[in-house]
């Protein structure tokens, strides 16, 4: 209920920020161990991805979240949280931007290609999480079954090697026999690999496919101060609204157009620390994976030399 508080509160105050979602939870009364190690390595990447950002990890509320002991304190504190009237667009307020002149055109065009580059990632993010779903599927199911019917095989190729005893070789049926148990165990050892490898690329997708989906309303908050500037100027030129209330708008809708870039920023600079963290960490476990399966092969070829 702490995690579900704090993601509310922060909701509520930064609507300029793309906030992770919280990883799902569990049905009431249900807590199978694979499904609790799950959530645990998600709130991990979670807090990671918060205590990253420079404005959400240096929130009053965040900070109340992280370090309070004292249930007394931390009920306080909640209040305290909750009484913060710079929330929403109040906290548009708190922002101070530099004085360099920006082109509010330029910011249009780049929220634009944005807009564009987020819906062709958070389709791209979505494909892979259904083909490494699907992958971990057959690691679990297929892979193991096919392994194991394969090491059936090969035994009961032994098993028949040994019906006619004159013509019987006994290290060549061992050695077949072995083969058989080889592939029931890098069967298992398949059904086993998505929790080194898969499992921890889903999690990084997962907390992508969350975060992709905040910017298309955060992008139509920016389009609505864009909208709300070319009517004002209009206005203003065909007498109907003072220069100055005018020029307010656009000062306001300077400070969205920082903010938006500011986060622009800050998720393709964690978007590339992450992926990469990402492919490196999945290539890597592959690599060990598949040489464990070749010392498991070999071990068994050595079965064979001095036949």
């Amino acid at each position: 209920k702490h995690f579900d508080w704090l993601y509310n509160r922060l909701l509520h105050k930064f609507t300029v920020i793309s906030v992770p979602h919280l990883p799902e939870k569990q049905a009431t009364g249900r807590f199978e161990e694979d499904f609790i190690e799950k959530r645990k390595r998600r709130l991990i990447l979670w807090m990671d991805h918060m205590t990253s950002h420079p404005v959400l990890s240096q929130y009053e509320g965040f900070q109340h979240f992280l370090c309070c002991r004292d249930e007394k304190q931390w009920k306080l504190g909640k209040r305290r949280a909750e009484k913060d009237e710079m929330v929403g667009a109040s906290f548009l307020l708190t922002i101070q931007i530099p004085t360099e002149h920006q082109d509010l055109q330029d910011v249009e065009d780049r929220v634009d290609a944005f807009k564009a580059f987020s819906k062709k990632m958070d389709d791209s993010v979505l494909q892979l999480t259904n083909v490494a779903s699907e992958l971990v599927r057959k690691h679990v199911g297929g892979f193991r079954k096919e392994f194991q019917k394969l090491g059936n095989a090969f035994q009961a190729i032994s098993h028949s090697f040994h019906m006619d005893p004159p013509y019987s070789l006994d290290a060549l049926n061992n050695a077949i026999s072995h083969t058989g148990k080889t592939y029931e165990t890098v069967g298992e050892m398949f059904a086993e690999q998505p929790k080194n490898d898969l499992f921890l690329m889903l999690d990084t997708l997962s907390l992508y496919q969350g975060l992709l989906s905040n910017f298309p309303d955060i992008i139509h908050l920016q389009k609505g101060a864009f909208a709300k500037v070319k009517e004002s100027q209009r206005m203003s030129d065909e007498g109907r609204m003072d220069q100055e209330e005018a020029d307010g708008i656009r000062k306001r809708c300077r400070v969205v157009g920082f903010a938006l870039q500011a986060e622009m920023n800050h998720f393709h600079e964690r978007r590339v620390a992450d992926f990469k963290r990402m492919m490196q960490s999945y290539l890597r476990q592959q690599i060990i994976f598949y040489q464990r399966v070749s010392q498991q092969l070999e071990k068994t070829l050595h079965m064979y030399d001095n036949l």
